[in-house]
């Protein structure tokens, strides 16, 4: 082999090894992501269990983490009902339709309102309640209790929406 084919067997390494480092990078940092992804509730779970919030005000922060909790993976199927129902909204029989059409655009839009009140409300609640007294603990909790209450009654509703709305 001459010293031009050596010359171009590394550089051709080195491109595989570039190409090939990329991706590890980026594999590297999905995998981060998703560990995130999968700590970011069990965090703000524990965050809690530290013992800084009285009994009342620590029993009262676990029932509005196990609203969300029991809701929270419904958000997946949300997202199928979406996609399916834009799906269907193309359909040419259904566009012939006015009152079926109507039914499905406003199902669609209460899924849609359903996921954005949820992601809108995780963004919102708030975890860290240093400066605050047990009152003002106690009053945030039962307001997002509230709001996560209604926001687990949209996403419920939605989906029986969704779920009927081939029935008459």
């Amino acid at each position: 082999m001459d010293r031009y084919q050596e010359i171009a067997q590394i550089l051709n390494f080195t491109k595989f090894a570039k190409i090939f480092s990329k991706k590890i990078k980026i594999m590297l940092k999905n995998c981060f992501l998703v560990f995130l992804l999968l700590t970011a509730c069990q965090t703000s779970h524990e965050h809690q269990q530290e013992g800084k919030l009285s009994k009342e005000n620590q029993a009262l922060y676990d029932e509005v983490m196990r609203i969300h909790d029991d809701v929270m993976p419904k958000q997946s199927i949300i997202a199928k009902y979406r996609d399916t129902l834009d799906a269907e909204l193309k359909d040419e029989k259904l566009l012939k339709d006015t009152i079926a059409l109507q039914k499905y655009q406003k199902i669609r839009q209460d899924l849609n309102y359903a996921y954005q009140a949820m992601n809108l409300w995780m963004q919102e609640f708030e975890v860290d309640y240093s400066g605050k007294s047990e009152e003002e603990i106690k009053a945030y909790l039962e307001k997002e209790k509230e709001k996560i209450s209604k926001v687990a009654e949209k996403m419920l509703s939605s989906l029986e929406a969704a779920k009927n709305r081939k029935n008459k």
